[in-house]
């Protein structure tokens, strides 16, 4: 009993040291894990290899672990990595700031802005209001609409960063509607996977769903579009709908709605809003205008990236916006991660690491030769791993090289794998792994609601919804034997 006694004494006292000291312990691991990586590296990289290739991955984990610490705000690891890059000559500098002349930069750019625009109007807040006076009152009504409002836009808008753009405004001014912290972190997760869960399902709910059809040939190509596509991943969107509905009814079961004395201070501050403005009446026409053109892409064949921008630019001609509702609303270090991160792909390239992950992943194709289960899962802890370090879209373009040599010597069609591997490459735990969640957690900062509790309640959704895309991706394997796809 005294052994144990002094055991729980030692260990409560180590556990205040840690916290007391935890940013001290934190930048003395930051500095420590990229010296030891970078001893290590030369026994796993080839030797005729340059040192660029060490430099790069040791800068890359000294990222990775300001960021799992959280000592800065997660532009700036990104940003250091890209400047380190052009300092000491990593790769040419073209290369190295791709992500800031790339689309992805432009179309999240003009969402922020329409964002901006239904925000300020005050369109956002008239909305939550009448859906909170509408909708039947209970606990699961507010949430499960943003998940359906979230999975309509997937279907619709090819970008989970715009979709997010413009589904937090909504969910924050509902969560603002109620003072229960738990409730509102519903809401934020709600929203946050209902424009993102689905992505994969809907051949319009991903950019990257479009360059995995690319590494095709033209005949599976032209075979999974729109249609076939959603009847080929009819089983694991079910799947993904039931883990949220799971998650959904065990998180509002002792939650409550809106009580009665709430109600009739919302119909007062309802009333006092009066007509739409002309800010609103603005905010809708832009949309319309947006859904419009998204509706003809074929006819008028003009990026979405642009077709956004000059919509939102318009705002500032007809004074939709100024300067100050730009600066206020839009969040620019998302923007900075997201321009940073975009180049991590064509530098990985340029340094030839792409093949060199590919040489040693040689034996998932054994794997999945003898069974795909097998392989499938393999597959999901070398994401895993992966994704650690890497964001979705540079994993998913490396991996991708792989399998498509894996799938010339097995029985399983290429869209199979490369689904499988677009379907594991967008789980996130931690917030920097995907912009996304790093765009919500951004906004949710700055309006002052990411308390300890928010943070908790992402992480543990996060972990459940990563496990929900790996049973979908197994239970599915039936499915698509029955569709003769493997």
């Amino acid at each position: 009993m005294a052994a144990l006694s002094v055991a729980c004494r030692s260990s409560a006292f180590l556990a205040c040291l840690w916290q007391k000291n935890s940013v001290l312990a934190g930048w003395f691991l930051s500095a420590l894990i990229p010296f030891l990586f970078y001893l290590w590296l030369p026994g796993l990289l080839p030797e005729n290899g340059s040192d660029k290739e060490e430099i790069f991955l040791t800068l890359v984990s000294g990222a990775v672990c300001l960021w799992l610490f959280r000592l800065t705000p997660n532009f700036v690891p990104a940003m250091l990595v890209t400047m380190l890059c052009v300092l000491l000559n990593v790769a040419p500098r073209e290369t190295v700031m791709l992500g800031f002349s790339s689309d992805v930069l432009f179309l999240v750019l003009g969402m922020f802005l329409f964002a901006a625009l239904i925000s300020v109007s005050g369109l956002t807040r008239r909305v939550a209001i009448w859906l909170v006076l509408r909708l039947p009152d209970n606990r699961y009504t507010q949430p499960l609409l943003l998940f359906c409002i979230g999975t309509f836009l997937s279907g619709l808008i090819p970008s989970p960063l715009g979709r997010s753009a413009m589904m937090t405004p909504l969910a924050i001014d509902l969560s603002r509607l109620s003072d229960d912290p738990a409730r509102q972190a519903t809401l934020q997760v709600c929203a946050l996977q209902g424009g993102f869960l689905l992505c994969t399902v809907f051949l319009t709910g991903n950019p990257l769903n479009f360059v995995m059809l690319g590494f095709l040939d033209p005949q599976v190509q032209f075979y999974f579009q729109w249609a076939n596509w959603l009847k080929s991943t009819l089983v694991v969107g079910v799947v993904l709908i039931s883990f949220f509905m799971l998650w959904l009814f065990w998180r509002c079961r002792s939650e409550q709605g809106i009580s009665r004395d709430e109600r009739d201070f919302l119909h007062t501050e309802y009333h006092k809003l009066g007509p739409l403005n002309n800010r609103e009446i603005g905010a809708i026409l832009s949309m319309t205008a947006l859904i419009l053109a998204i509706l003809t892409m074929s006819v008028h064949h003009i990026s979405l990236a642009w077709v956004t921008m000059f919509i939102a630019l318009a705002l500032f001609l007809f004074s939709g916006l100024d300067t100050e509702d730009m600066r206020r609303h839009v969040d620019w270090p998302t923007l900075i991660f997201i321009a940073a991160i975009v180049a991590w792909g064509p530098v990985i390239q340029h340094l030839q690491l792409d093949q060199i992950i590919t040489q040693n992943l040689q034996w998932l194709g054994e794997l999945f030769v003898d069974n795909p289960l097998t392989g499938f899962l393999a597959l999901a802890l070398v994401v895993f791993v992966i994704r650690l370090l890497f964001p979705g879209a540079p994993t998913f373009v490396i991996l991708m090289s792989v399998l498509i040599s894996v799938s010339e010597g097995t029985a399983i069609s290429p869209w199979v794998l490369g689904f499988g591997l677009l379907l594991l490459s967008e789980s996130f735990i931690l917030p920097h792994q995907h912009g996304v969640s790093s765009q919500v957690e951004s906004e949710l900062t700055n309006a002052g609601m990411m308390t300890s509790q928010m943070r908790r309640t992402f992480l543990t959704s996060n972990i459940w919804f990563t496990l929900a895309r790996i049973i979908a991706l197994c239970v599915t394997l039936p499915y698509w034997i029955s569709l003769a796809l493997i």
